[in-house]
């Protein structure tokens, strides 16, 4: 069992907020040839790393199907006819998510700069997830017109046993892309707020910039499952102590500054965004600092910092 929020957490896409913008002033400088060609270098990865985190996010719907399979199915025994709740089948998997994975398979790895160990993986995922469609559809239709009162379960058997393995793969290689693209991005992280600085200074898109990729660092420490031991409270603190930082910072520069915020469109649904996860973020390090921790609680907390997170994300994703 997992966590919903580990596969809904969402990704913000690797361009940022007006990077191209910045990779091209940064271009027009005068610079050595070499630096132009490490921009144009930067500018490729990260075309091709948002393909991937497209396809990455498009995995969502092959989730929402398993999640309401296994919602009445025991996935280990597998499907018998006698479940109490068969008329709830499974979602079919969306097709223009699935063209996503699709589309990143079939252009990712042809696209500079090749990366060894991603490139095999974004295939392997979209075989499994297009093999996994039509078997999910027909599944779905199966127990939506009642077919295995007619077969006493036989076809349902035989679906359930293809299905699980392809659900597995795509979930394994989901995971496997997604370890890596965090390990991309969090050098990116570090390349684009350099740029950033060097371009424009401090300013209100560093300081955002900054803030995301403290929280993103604290959501890295979400555990894969309720059983999952808690986070360590020493681990947690060192994290929260370097996102209050940044947030600080941000609160700091958006309040000497507001004309520069100004200029931002829908500036205060971002900050609210920015507030609200901090708070989730603070309310989980008071609950790891109990001197006994409440597991209650504390998943709560946990869900509630995902939920935060997830939309922060998509308030950040709205500046571009």
């Amino acid at each position: 069992m997992t966590f919903p929020w580990i596969r809904s957490r969402g990704i913000t896409a690797f361009l940022g907020i007006h990077l191209v913008t910045i990779i091209a002033a940064a271009a027009q400088q005068p610079t050595a040839s070499a630096a132009s060609s490490t921009n144009a270098e930067l500018e490729a990865l990260v075309t091709k790393t948002n393909l991937y985190v497209k396809a990455l996010n498009a995995v969502q719907t092959v989730q929402r199907s398993y999640d309401r399979y296994s919602s009445w199915v025991d996935v280990k025994k597998g499907f018998t006819g006698n479940e109490r709740y068969i008329s709830y089948g499974l979602y079919e998997i969306n097709s223009s998510s699935l063209d996503d994975i699709r589309t990143a398979a079939e252009k990712g790895p042809q696209m500079p700069p090749p990366i060894a160990e991603l490139d095999p993986v974004i295939t392997r995922l979209s075989e499994s997830a297009v093999a996994l469609a039509p078997l999910v559809k027909k599944a779905s239709d199966y127990f939506e017109q009642e077919d295995y009162k007619d077969d006493s379960a036989k076809a349902g058997k035989e679906l359930h046993a293809q299905m699980i393995p392809l659900f597995e793969a795509v979930f394994a290689a989901e995971a496997e892309l997604r370890r890596g693209l965090d390990t991309i991005k969090a050098e990116l992280d570090r390349q684009q707020l350099a740029e950033i600085e060097k371009v424009s200074g401090r300013n209100y898109e560093w300081h955002l910039r900054n803030y995301m990729v403290s929280a993103k660092s604290v959501v890295n420490l979400l555990p894969p499952g309720p059983e999952s031991a808690p986070i360590a409270p020493d681990v947690y603190k060192e994290r929260y102590a370097q996102l209050e930082s940044a947030y600080n910072g941000f609160c700091t520069f958006t309040a000497e500054h507001p004309e520069e915020v100004k200029k931002v469109i829908m500036a205060s649904f971002v900050e609210t965004a920015v507030k609200d996860f901090f708070a989730a973020s603070k309310f989980l390090r008071r609950t790891l600092d109990a001197p006994k921790l409440d597991r209650k609680e504390y998943v709560e907390r946990l869900g509630e910092l995902a939920k935060k997170y997830n939309e922060l994300i998509e308030r950040t994703n709205s500046l571009r």
